[in-house]
């Protein structure tokens, strides 16, 4: 074969970029996640007065190893800026970055124990586990080709508690959804 010739599909030198997942940064410490993220603190715009003015109490995150980013400037206090910035990027890394899971060899995570209770998902937004179920349940969703069921059984939950878990966060449903749009799926609507 000469070097301008592209290697046909039967040969067998012929060599094929895959796609590498993106690591799991969801499973590092929270000192080694941070450590990947750079803080600006910065003067948001909007109602609030002479404080909002003088400090810079908005804080936009970004993880640098995706490049993604978020801001957070509802509160007054640039701490629980900054920790509403660390929740907002965890879940954005979550409904962002799909890793995949062959289902007939999955094993349930020892972590996610703390998550169920009675056959459901039990889980807030404040649980430092919550980043890490809103991703798993988007990978199971990815794997099953946008079968909630199918997730619910890997996961030993009910059905139900899959639906509610995503559809409680505006992202994970909109996540899911797209996850189903791409596999064919009808989308999922909210129950009122």
């Amino acid at each position: 074969m000469r070097a301008d010739d592209k290697p046909s599909p039967g040969d067998d030198k012929a060599e094929y970029p895959t796609k590498q997942p993106p690591p799991r940064w969801l499973e590092l410490t929270a000192e080694a996640f941070l450590a990947d993220c750079r803080f600006e603190a910065f003067r948001g715009s909007g109602p609030g007065g002479q404080k909002r003015n003088k400090t810079s109490n908005c804080i936009r995150l970004t993880h640098e190893p995706s490049g993604l980013h978020v801001i957070a400037g509802e509160s007054r206090s640039q701490a629980e800026n900054k920790s509403r910035a660390i929740r907002r990027i965890k879940l954005k890394l979550a409904t962002d970055m799909r890793h995949p899971i062959d289902p007939r060899r999955f094993e349930l995570p020892d972590w996610f124990a703390a998550v169920v209770m009675l056959g459901r998902i039990a889980v807030s937004h404040h649980n430092v586990h919550y980043a890490r179920t809103a991703e798993l349940v988007l990978d199971l969703l990815e794997s099953r080709q946008g079968s909630i069921g199918d997730v619910a059984k890997l996961l030993g939950v009910t059905t139900s508690s899959v639906a509610t878990f995503l559809q409680d966060e505006p992202q994970l449903w909109t996540a899911a959804n797209k996850i189903r749009r791409t596999a064919g799926r009808v989308i999922l609507t909210t129950r009122k």
